[in-house]
């Protein structure tokens, strides 16, 4: 009789890792990690890392829901702390032999050519060996898209174009 470790129970040396948020649309990006481990029959790891930013009650809740979800969805999950957060996930990548990160599209836009690079772009950066899988956050950009049709909406009637 075979014993299958834990290690053994993965066909491949690939190693998916999902970046944890209190994001509303980190679900959508748990779920997307989590379909990638299977088909790719990975191991399956999300992290979370802790700053000393303090986070409402809100967030809170949300952000333990996507824990629980990762851990329902077979990740290992795995927290740490610190103030450079592309820092601390490449650090992991580089002693955990990660080979691909899920992590949903930052909201934060780097301010023109000499602006400060943005969570994505230090992680890109500082992990140049992993492949890096970028998910849009949906609920932003259906948001921005309705706002800026509302926009020229408005600017249309006050023109007289539109009644």
């Amino acid at each position: 009789m075979k014993v299958q470790t834990e290690q053994s129970k993965f066909d491949t040396d690939e190693h998916i890792l999902v970046c944890l948020s209190s994001s509303p649309s980190n679900a959508r990006i748990i779920h997307t990690a989590a379909k990638m481990a299977k088909v790719l029959h990975a191991r399956f790891t999300a992290i979370y890392v802790q700053t000393d930013t303090i986070i409402n009650d809100e967030d809170q809740s949300r952000l333990s829901q996507n824990i629980q979800l990762a851990q329902r969805l077979g990740a290992e999950i795995v927290m740490t702390h610190g103030e450079d957060v592309p820092l601390q996930i490449s650090e992991y990548v580089r002693l955990s032999d990660v080979t691909k990160i899920v992590i949903g599209q930052s909201s934060a836009r780097r301010r023109g050519l000499f602006g400060r690079p943005t969570l994505t772009e230090k992680l890109i950066s500082s992990a140049p060996d992993v492949d890096i899988h970028i998910i849009p956050d949906a609920l932003n950009y259906t948001k921005s898209r309705t706002d800026a049709v509302c926009s020229l909406v408005q600017r249309y009637r006050r023109c007289g174009i539109l009644p």
